[in-house]
């Protein structure tokens, strides 16, 4: 709820600053004295327009401020927390605009600046109000069906619409894809055979164009190779060095067996170094050996057939020249092989798969249209309902020979939506007789206010803000049907606060608080708009200046006695 309003050179007002309290409160002075323009600083400090002319004359600038009490669950405070900003401490949101004269508007939340797209967001979730400009949930049909809904409870079963609503389309739009690709089926389908036919035939191994690129340029140096590894075989055969060696080993072992090394040592030197040379010579023959046989091996292993490269490199070509024809990598025709398949097993199930697509559409269908009629139920039932509430009020209110219906239309089901397939329009009937029509295009001015009057009441339980704005909701009216206004506004601030200008007595008594606005001229012709609120003592002899006019009788005075006890 509304807990303070601060305002600073706005039109009239130089400066104010009220607290506001739970309950209803009124608001009245003479015509012209400056009510509306409490109104018009809620409306701008709530991101309404931002006109210069709302600065005071002689003033540089304007500044309203509205703080609200707020439960934690508030929408406007979740609003701020999802765009990243600060939550309101101890549950108070302070909202402040202020407006240059040589500059733009600027507006906070709580100190951190906001766009004012953004405090008119907020400002739908803080404060209703029902004046000639402006336009409520009420009174736009576009919104009927949302108020409607909140009156019936039925966000559960729009939740279940809504999930209905979302396998429906996506049913449809799989068959849509699908009825699409039908148009270009017998095309694709005789292009794929061909392409399949030709990669059937050349049977792409995965990564093998890569693998034979490798093995082509060692087989394109393969001659050089084996001529090389030929002269190098050769060179050893043709080698006299096993023979040679071979000549020295037979040399070093007859050595070793003269009688004169018989009785040598063991340790003696001459011994250890002829068997020292008789081991190496052995290593050398051993080796000798070994090299030839590896020589002769590299030799066999690069034995160049000029066959194998021109095969490789037919088959290499092969799968080059359908990598350009498909437009894709030489690597990746095996990829694609195998793709084509599953492509042409697809399109040749696709009667199935359309019959199937078929069928899923007319279940996800029947689905939607029977939550949906339910929804529809609902709503026809709390319409019902509703309409019977509002036009039990409509009589006091002296609307007597008014209708007040719910007007609930399906739409086709093409038209259908999330939250279901029905237009909702709150429409009047103003005389017996006459058509009935939208409540803001039937509806005079005073019986506008009338109607909405009503119908917030019988939806005060509904969520809606908290604080709700009356500009002369009693126009055109006076005496017991002032009364039933009244009765009406300090009922619905059961539920909600209430703020209402007015101009009536009966319903100025029924305020729990009251605010009286008055204007001055001071010496140097600036008009002032002063608010002051009232003491019961004061209350009682507004009232009674409401009553008499400019000169309070005593039986005027006795009269508001009289209204104010009754409203108690």
């Amino acid at each position: 709820m509304l807990i303070a309003l601060s305002v600073r050179d706005f039109v009239l007002i130089d400066a104010l600053d009220v607290s506001v309290h739970r309950g209803f409160t009124s608001i009245t002075g003479e015509t012209g004295a400056g009510k509306s323009i409490l109104l018009e600083a809620l409306r701008f400090v709530l991101g309404g327009k931002a006109d210069k002319r709302l600065i005071r004359n002689g003033a540089e600038r304007t500044s309203v401020s509205a703080s609200f009490e707020l439960p934690s669950d508030h929408p406007a405070l979740a609003e701020l927390y999802d765009r990243g900003f600060d939550s309101a401490e101890e549950g108070v949101l302070t909202l402040r605009r202020v407006l240059s004269a040589n500059g733009p508007s600027r507006v906070f939340a709580n100190d951190q600046m906001i766009s004012a797209d953004l405090a008119r967001t907020l400002g739908e979730s803080l404060v209703e109000i029902h004046g000639q400009h402006d336009s409520s949930a009420l009174l736009n049909p576009a919104l009927h069906k949302s108020v409607l809904d909140q009156y019936a409870q039925s966000g559960k079963l729009i939740e279940t619409v809504s999930k209905a609503y979302d396998s429906w389309q996506a049913a449809r739009e799989e068959l849509e894809t699908l009825e699409a690709e039908a148009n270009s089926r017998e095309s694709e389908l005789a292009q794929l055979q061909i392409m399949l036919d030709e990669l059937d035939t050349l049977s792409p191994q995965e990564g093998e164009a890569s693998r034979l690129t490798s093995e082509r340029a060692f087989l394109m140096n393969g001659q050089k190779l084996a001529e090389c590894l030929t002269d190098a075989d050769d060179a050893v055969r043709q080698s006299d060095a096993a023979n040679v060696f071979g000549t020295v080993s037979r040399h070093l072992e007859r050595a070793l067996r003269l009688p004169e090394l018989a009785e040598a040592r063991e340790d003696s030197p001459q011994l250890e170094a002829l068997k020292t040379a008789q081991d190496a010579v052995e290593r050398v023959l051993i080796e000798l050996s070994e090299a030839s046989f590896a020589v002769e091996s590299a030799r066999s292993a690069f034995d160049y057939d000029a066959g194998a490269l021109e095969g490789v490199e037919t088959r290499l070509f092969a799968l080059r020249a359908a990598g350009r024809k498909f437009g894709v990598d030489p690597d990746a025709l095996c990829e694609l092989h195998m793709e084509s398949k599953a492509r042409l097993q697809k399109l040749g199930d696709f009667e199935f798969h359309m019959d199937g697509a078929r069928n899923k559409v007319a279940k996800e269908e029947a689905a939607y249209c029977e939550v949906a009629g339910k929804l529809t139920a609902l709503r026809q039932s709390s319409a019902k309902q509703l309409a019977k509430l509002v036009m039990k009020e409509l009589k006091p209110l002296k609307l007597e020979h008014a209708v007040f219906q719910v007007r609930i239309d399906e739409k086709p089901l093409e038209a259908a939506g999330p939250d279901g397939r029905d237009k909702i329009v709150f429409e009047v009937q103003t005389n017996p007789g006459a058509p009935f029509g939208a409540m803001n295009q039937i509806a005079s001015g005073g019986e506008l206010a009338r109607f909405t009057l009503a119908l917030r009441v019988c939806l005060a339980n509904v969520q809606t803000a908290s604080l709700i704005v009356f500009d002369e909701a009693d126009q055109g009216v006076g005496g017991a049907v002032a009364s039933a206004v009244g009765e009406r506004l300090s009922r619905l601030a059961e539920e909600r606060q209430v703020i209402s200008i007015t101009h009536s007595p009966q319903v100025a008594s029924c305020g729990h608080f009251h605010w009286h606005v008055t204007k001055a001229v001071s010496k140097d012709k600036q008009t002032t708009s002063k608010l002051t609120v009232l003491s019961t003592e004061k209350r009682l002899e507004e009232v009674a200046r409401m009553l008499s006019g400019s000169e309070v009788t005593k039986e005027a005075r006795a009269a508001a006695e009289s209204l104010m006890a009754g409203a108690v």
